[in-house]
């Protein structure tokens, strides 16, 4: 009866060990996800709370066709992707307006083929063919500022 009583508890306790070390595996993983995430979060805030632009000017243009010229600064402290800005003019979404930006007086950024938007810099954005001039331009930045103009000129 001895054995058996013995070899009964090895039994369990190596269960217990089995099943705790399963555990705490688990635990520590979902802690580590956890703690990842509160990161990531307070990451993206900090981007957010350092990220600011503002329209400096809004031109209509007549020739050769209906236009509207764009001025937005980089007034924040992070670095922007040109690839991440949204451009609205009239509450209608721009597409293929970035690949004839003008980023602080060099066609995409001091670099060729680079689409970043560094503080500091301005941004000149021109679109042309439009059917008449929008009422408002909006421009969305990637972490989620924007800034807004009315246009007063017509075409």
């Amino acid at each position: 009866m001895g054995f058996s009583v013995s070899g009964s508890l090895v039994v369990v306790l190596l269960g217990l060990f089995v099943a705790l070390s399963a555990f705490y595996g688990s635990v520590s993983n979902a802690g580590e996800r956890v703690a990842e995430a509160r990161d990531a979060a307070a990451d993206r805030a900090d981007r957010i709370a350092g990220s600011d632009i503002a329209i400096t000017g809004v031109s209509v243009f007549t020739t050769p066709s209906c236009g509207i010229r764009v001025e937005v600064n980089n007034t924040g402290s992070t670095k922007l992707l040109l690839s991440d800005t949204d451009l609205l003019l009239g509450n209608q979404y721009r597409t293929g307006w970035a690949g004839d930006a003008v980023v602080d007086g060099a066609v995409n950024g001091s670099e060729p083929n680079t689409d970043l938007w560094l503080p500091g810099e301005q941004l000149t954005v021109e679109q042309s063919d439009l059917d008449a001039a929008p009422r408002s331009v909006k421009v969305v930045s990637g972490p989620g500022v924007a800034a807004t103009r009315e246009v007063t000129g017509a075409c």
